[in-house]
């Protein structure tokens, strides 16, 4: 019966509509007919609009149709109130044809459901959507296009938003307030999915549907549209980079890098575009000189396009291909393989040679350029539902890395792909890697990830490394080589070898042998229930042919893809590896050492940190101490760069050394850009695999500050190394960055609905962001033409912040280096020179007494830091810097031959560092502060720089007043008061400009220094200390389990006791329990009382530190720890 009614309201619908169609009909043809005269004549469009192509249009057919529009608008008027009360007579049929989901929560219903209802319709053919396709295509000139109005953009912008999710509940009644409060053009619910999906197809990304090998269904996001939107966008395609490059000096992206040029040539791009000519890889040419070559890789060298290529000799017998790669440049190619095929032919003398040519991925291209996308892919687990029932599923996310570094850090460049709560990540990847051909450098991910693509067991096994070999049993990491050995990279995993294990353990698994392989163990069952007549061999055999026959790969796809190696490709990753392990181990051995008096302390000392420089967030010191066991990335971040400063007298020089420590190396892995790639990693050492103990090696400063980090860890907690696997995978940085470049890199519901709906918000940024798109397919007049959103669309995203913040956009700034900021006109103050702060300071060429001048906030520094009144900053040229803290800002007034002023209060930087803290001591006049004037121009960057607390000894003598509702109350709390203002220390362990500081002081205030010159000697003493401190451990936990045992039988005994006593019948219990005598153990213990040197161990207080340097007990422990290890072996 609905069905009926809605076919009649539908056909009633259509006549409404066709009687106003034809009352229209005349005017718009002639309208449209005059629009379309005009737009023959808009200038041809290329990547971006022609300059003067809109307002030609804008401004002639403004001219032409003002008054043929004014005799439509009525009409128009009246067409679109009667089709807006027939929309909303055919809401609640909308709503029937909805899809209902008897398993779907009300709160989890989205657009996305209704949208996925629509494509279950058949639509086609209905006459509703001829009709509003025809009336999409009379609005799609129009200023909001691709969209029929305003409020549709907007409504569709806002139900894309990638952090504020709307259901469907949420939208309705957004949709009800904007009708009720007499908004224009406010669309039904169905009206906008309808968009919506016809968006999808025009700017939009395509939802696809796979099925693993093992029988899950999944949906994907298509790669290749996701990168052809990079292609396709004007403000991105320019910034895009094909070729692998070598350059001196500063490298911060990964195309610079050793690991695109470790690639296969045939993932690289193969060609280059010179004119008319394309030349690939792989094909003869010939020089401008007359000499031939063989292009091998195309490579930008010091941004000129080269190749590495192979030289041609012509002798009587044919060409010769000479072995050695000679680098020529792209300037210099004249002809083509083609070119030479119809001058004469060409012959090798290597008929192998020959077969090679034409490259075939010529025919791929078919005459367009071709080019090598590189995309990062990595997975993550996570929980979607918005309701409190728990739907963990992982997903899949991509980062087209030919993008600059510097916005791959965006958001907005984040790209998802796949999700599943059913498909596993390797499953997932199988469906990705099979898209499209696709260059793969790196597999970005958290640890537990990484080792789940690699095929490794994890965190959970002995060898805990999934980079090396290193690890194994305890007999191993105790002694003196193993436990060394976790302290550098150890012989590299391969994938040959990884994937001949996991053959060795399915083929185990067929003999029903091998536990954990729980899968194969079921089938084993199985067959043995089915056939139990049968011997333990046929029982193989039949498995073996089971595992024969299975669908797919045995093992990831990712150990088998090319140019891809796992254990390798998989870069350490420095969110979960040093701020949520790393510095999350610092800061748990620190609190909970501490006793309420001294976290007190530290609260009000962390609370008064200057945070001028750090761009970080204010600090709330009494939350993070609250919840101290569940910070976040943000806190540890903040931690690392402000502890060092406010820990004296609160903690034991080794936890201080380890402080320090972990703070150096924190604000080196910042580093964006490397601007001495030398000095930063390795001087004369090659290869991928560095032997630390090499002596003949000289270090950079990343292989010193993690070996640094490392040792001192040993010296707080001797064991971490041995059971935290984050530990050992900071040894791996160095060559990661060797190969990845900086290391700070850029990582909800049924998965189908997820992918549509980030689908969706594909095509919303596609749009606003200028984007090209094949028109829609509807319109024949544009059929196959590539068009933009209009201006009015792609202007809502670079006008309103309020959008960026939303889309994880940052946009360029503003302002220029120089600029500074004025004070708000109500409250500026005109002032002559003789009455500023400018009168009293430096400057070469002061301006006249008369001249009149007002003050600023803040000033633009070449950086791009903006700086204000207080904040400390480098200034002047590379030759002459000063460092000082911002006095006031002046502005000329008016037209001036002026410049604006900064006046700095100058301080001098010691030769010599902080005893304490090994950074730069500043020293300030205070008696007769020194002031100088520096052109706005020439402020450099701002550092961050704290009070030297720890000389001053300054004291909580201060109080700070509480806020509460924005309010300020009578409660109060100490705060600290510096006791002068003379000495600060600048601050090394700051993550923002740590690359700038350290280029512009001297070397000798920032270099690293290694804690041991012979580490070996300091891993051995520390091993040996481990392995006392293990053996006692293992006789306190067997005497533990001992005195659990014996408990446990005395329960039991009186338990039987009792139960005889009320049944006399029953058995008595036995007299005495067996003990186990522990010198008879399985496992080869000691007993409990055992003490390897023969003394009492001594009590170790908890506040204090133990002396771990102990060289008397040295001798005694190594040759206690042989006779032990030895009786083990005998044993």
């Amino acid at each position: 019966m609905r069905n009926v009614d809605r076919l009649e309201f539908e056909e009633a619908r259509m006549r409404r509509y066709d009687a106003l169609d034809r009352e229209n009909e005349d005017t718009h043809d002639a309208i449209l007919d005059d629009v379309s005269i005009h737009k023959e004549a808009r200038p041809q469009m290329g990547w971006v609009d022609a300059p003067d192509g809109d307002d030609y249009l804008d401004r002639e057919v403004g001219l032409k149709t003002f008054n043929g529009m004014r005799e439509l608008m009525t009409a128009k008027e009246e067409k679109e109130r009667v089709i807006r009360e027939l929309d909303d007579m055919a809401e609640y049929m909308d709503q029937i044809l909805l899809p209902q989901d008897p398993d779907l929560e009300e709160e989890d219903l989205s657009v996305p459901h209704a949208v996925a209802g629509m494509d279950g319709l058949d639509l086609e053919d209905s006459p509703i959507e001829q009709l509003r396709e025809r009336v999409s295509h009379l609005s799609q000139d129009s200023d909001w296009y691709p969209y029929e109005n305003k409020t549709l953009f907007l409504l569709d912008l806002l139900d894309n938003l990638p952090r504020l999710r709307l259901s469907q509940r949420h939208m309705q009644m957004f949709l009800w307030v904007l009708s009720e409060s007499g908004a224009h053009d406010v669309p039904s619910l169905y009206a906008l999915c309808e968009t919506q999906a016809r968006l999808r197809k025009f700017g939009g990304v395509t939802t696809k549907r796979f099925e693993s090998s093992l029988g899950n269904v999944m949906y994907l996001n298509d790669i290749p549209e996701i990168i052809a939107h990079d292609y396709a966008n004007p403000q991105i395609a320019p910034l895009l980079c094909f070729y692998p490059e070598e350059k001196e000096g500063c490298v911060s992206e990964i195309w610079q890098m050793k690991r695109i040029k470790e690639l296969p040539a045939e993932q690289l791009t193969p060609m280059v575009r010179k004119g008319l000519k394309d030349f690939y890889v792989n094909e003869l040419a010939e020089l401008r000189s007359g000499e031939y070559v063989i292009p091998h890789m195309w490579i930008i060298r010091n941004n000129v396009m080269c190749a590495d290529a192979r030289r041609v000799e012509l002798t009587q017998d044919g060409l010769v291909v000479k072995p050695e790669l000679v680098n020529i440049q792209g300037d210099d190619l004249a002809f083509t393989y083609f070119d030479l095929m119809e001058e004469g032919g060409i012959k090798f003398v290597d008929d192998s040679v020959q077969a090679l040519m034409p490259n075939p991925l010529r025919a791929v291209a078919n005459g367009y350029e071709l080019y090598t996308s590189f995309v990062f892919l990595w997975a993550d687990d996570v929980g979607g539902n918005v309701s409190k029932m728990v739907n963990a599923h992982k997903n899949i996310y991509l980062a087209h890395v030919n993008v600059p570094g510097r916005l791959l850090q965006q958001e907005y460049f984040v790209c998802f792909v796949a999700t599943s709560p059913h498909a596993s990540t390797p499953e997932q990847f199988e469906a990705v890697l099979e898209m499209f051909r696709i260059a793969v450098p790196g597999l970005p991910a958290d640890n537990p990830q990484q080792s789940e693509e690699c095929s490794h067991i994890g965190p959970s096994g002995n060898c805990k490394c999934r980079r090396c070999l290193v690890g194994g049993p305890a007999t191993v990491t105790e002694s003196d080589d193993g436990y060394h050995a976790l302290h550098e990279p150890g012989a590299p995993r391969r994938v040959v070898r990884t994937i001949e294990e996991i053959q060795k353990q399915l083929l185990k698994a067929t003999e029903g042998k091998l536990a954990p392989v729980s899968a194969m163990q079921t089938a084993m069952k199985a067959i043995k229930a089915d056939h139990p007549s049968w011997s333990h061999a046929q029982v193989q055999q039949a498995a073996k042919e089971w595992l024969d026959e299975q669908p797919g790969q045995r093992w990831s796809p990712l150990l088998s893809f090319p140019g891809l190696d796992p254990h390798r490709d998989t870069p350490v990753e420095i969110l979960h590896t040093v701020l949520l392990g790393l510095i999350k181990y610092v800061w748990h051995n620190l609190h909970t050492s501490w006793k309420d008096p001294k976290r007190e302390l530290f609260i009000i000392r962390l609370q008064g940190t200057n945070i001028d420089g750090l761009t970080i967030l204010p600090i709330h010191a009494a939350y993070m101490s609250q919840y101290r066991n569940a910070l976040v990335g943000k806190h540890f971040k903040t931690l690392m760069q402000t502890v060092v400063f406010h820990v004296h007298g609160i903690v034991s020089q080794p936890q201080f050394e380890l402080i320090k420590a972990t703070g150096w190396l924190g604000a080196v892995l910042w580093y964006h850009k490397i601007r001495n790639m030398v000095e930063y990693l390795v001087s004369g050492v090659s290869g991928y695999w560095l032997v630390f103990h090499d002596s003949k090696a000289s270090k950079g400063d990343l292989r010193i500050l993690v070996a640094n980090v490392l040792d001192v860890f040993d010296t707080v907690d001797l064991t971490r190394i041995l059971d935290k696997g984050k530990l050992h995978i900071l040894s791996h940085l160095p060559d990661d960055v060797e190969h990845f470049g900086p290391a700070i890199r850029n990582h909800q519901a049924p998965g189908r609905d997820i992918a549509r709906k980030c689908s969706s918000m594909e095509h919303v940024k596609h749009l606003m962001s200028g984007g090209f798109s094949e028109a829609d397919p509807v319109d024949e007049a544009q059929g196959g033409e590539w068009v933009q959103s209009s201006r009015r669309v792609q202007a809502m995203l670079v006008q309103h912040p309020i959008m960026q913040t939303h889309l994880g956009w940052v946009p360029p700034p503003k302002h220029t280096p120089g600029y500074v900021k004025p004070i708000a006109q109500k409250k500026r103050k005109t002032l002559t020179w003789a009455n500023t702060p400018g009168a009293q300071a430096r400057l070469q060429a002061p301006p006249l007494d008369h001249s009149t001048w007002h003050h600023g906030i803040a000033v633009t520094a070449q950086s791009n830091d903006i700086c204000k009144v207080g904040t400390w900053v480098f200034a002047g040229s590379e030759s002459a810097t000063v460092i000082g803290r911002i006095h006031c800002l002046l502005i000329p007034e008016g037209p001036s031959e002026h410049c604006s002023y900064v006046i700095l209060e100058v301080c001098y930087i010691s030769d010599t560092l902080h005893v304490a803290f090994n950074m730069p001591l500043l020293r300030c006049l205070t008696t007769d502060p020194e002031f100088l004037g520096i052109r706005s121009q020439d402020i450099r960057f701002m550092v961050n720089v704290q009070h030297d607390c720890r000389t001053a000894k300054c004291g909580v003598t201060g109080s700070r007043v509480h806020r509460q509702e924005r309010e300020a109350t009578s409660h109060t709390s100490p705060a600290l008061v510096h006791a002068d203002d003379m000495q600060f220390v600048l601050n090394l362990n700051a993550i923002h400009n740590a690359d700038l500081v350290r280029e512009t002081l001297p070397r000798t205030l920032t270099a690293p220094e290694p804690l041991h010159q012979d580490r070996r000697s300091y891993h051995d003493r520390m091993a040996a200390q481990v392995w006392v401190m293990r053996i006692h451990k293992r006789a306190q936990t067997k005497a533990k389990a001992k005195a659990t045992r014996s408990a446990n039988k005395e329960k039991q005994r009186i338990a039987a006791r009792t139960d005889h006593d009320e049944n006399p019948g029953n058995p008595p219990p036995p007299d005495e329990a067996r003990d186990i005598d522990p010198e008879t153990d399985s496992d080869g213990g000691q007993p409990s009382d055992w003490n390897p040197l023969g003394t009492e161990a001594p009590a170790i207080d908890a506040d204090e530190e133990p002396d771990y340097e102990e060289p008397d007990l040295l001798p005694a422990l190594r040759s206690t720890r042989a006779r032990a290890i030895k009786r083990r072996r005998v044993q």
